[in-house]
């Protein structure tokens, strides 16, 4: 436009139109603004307004210290439980040994008269009842043949004759009875004023375990500094090898205390002692206060209650879910 033709009245009404169109423009902008603002104060309304479980959920967690699993997870998992109660703390002694058969376990059967050998009735390894007969002989002086039976029951550990051999001073077979044994352990100097007979000890060997007491305290071999323990181990069941290696562990001393829980239960997390109680959801972390310990139970002071049921075995993998967790909190 060529401003040099218009006269003032033109200049005047041409300032009014532009000022008109600059505030509409603002008025616009201004609106657009308040109405993004509102949609953002809605939005941020409607977000706080949500359930605090539901932002939970987007974690996966709902409860500091609850681990959701359900019974069939349990079982494989391999998570074992145990309900809480009182119980024995016991001071023990360790000692090492070997399963041995009692001396009268033992037979090494022979012809009672010499001569020729008619039958071989059994092999290694058959187990034989007593009065069995086990081999026939024909007598050198009579021409008579005879019958010999087993003395004892149990396993034929070793043959060292056939038919048509002669008999004569000779052993024919070894037999063995393993249903009862000693566990025979070494007790060295330093460990004799604690070890006596009558104590109560526990023997094991891998997952085997058993309960007896020690019966007696033998003179070890020449020259050796040690003494033998013994106590009885029951083997009619065949669980324990003769020769196989044993522990035992002694029992010196007992005290009786108001609640007990498996020592295999405590997990240590944020260096403090946790159990996981089980409950409705699953199990629930608990920080408990222990007080005297053995090789197995632990004394509880505080944080669990008798009949509680907790977890023992692999409890790690519910500390181990409870950590993944919180680590995604975090995040």
């Amino acid at each position: 436009m060529n401003f040099a033709f218009l006269n003032k009245s033109s200049l005047a009404h041409v300032a009014v139109v532009v000022a008109a169109a600059l505030m509409f423009s603002g008025a616009v902008s201004a609106s657009s603004e308040h109405t993004l603002q509102d949609k953002q104060h809605v939005e941020h309304d409607a977000h706080s307004d949500k359930p605090e479980h539901e932002h939970a959920d987007e974690h996966g967690d709902d409860e500091e210290g609850q681990v959701h699993i359900s019974a069939e997870q349990i079982l494989a998992s391999g998570i074992t439980t145990q309900l809480a109660k009182a119980g024995d703390i016991k001071q023990t002694l360790m000692l090492y040994g070997r399963a041995v058969l009692p001396e009268s376990a033992t037979s090494q059967v022979k012809a009672r008269f010499a001569g020729l050998i008619t039958a071989m009735k059994v092999e290694v390894g058959e187990r034989v009842t007593a009065g069995q007969v086990i081999a026939e002989v024909e007598s050198n002086s009579s021409l008579k043949r005879y019958l010999i039976t087993a003395p004892i029951s149990g396993v034929v550990e070793s043959r060292s004759a056939n038919v048509g051999e002669l008999a004569t001073d000779n052993v024919l077979l070894r037999i063995i009875d393993d249903s009862q044994l000693w566990a025979q352990y070494q007790v060295f100097a330093g460990q004799l004023s604690q070890v006596r007979a009558g104590q109560a000890l526990t023997i094991a060997a891998e997952q085997n375990q058993a309960a007896s007491t020690i019966q007696y305290l033998l003179s070890a071999p020449t020259a050796q500094t040690y003494k033998l323990a013994r106590a009885p181990l029951d083997n009619t069941k065949g669980l324990w090898a003769v020769g196989k290696l044993l522990s035992g562990n002694v029992t010196l001393s007992t005290e009786a205390v108001a609640l007990v829980i498996n020592t295999r239960a405590v997990q240590i997390m944020e260096g403090e002692q946790v159990i996981f109680i089980r409950n409705q959801e699953g199990f629930e972390k608990r920080v408990v206060e222990l007080g005297q310990s053995d090789s197995q139970m632990s004394q509880v002071l505080s944080g669990l209650e008798v009949g509680e049921e907790y977890a023992i075995d692999n409890s790690f993998v519910l500390k181990g879910d409870l950590e993944k967790s919180s680590a995604g909190h975090e995040h």
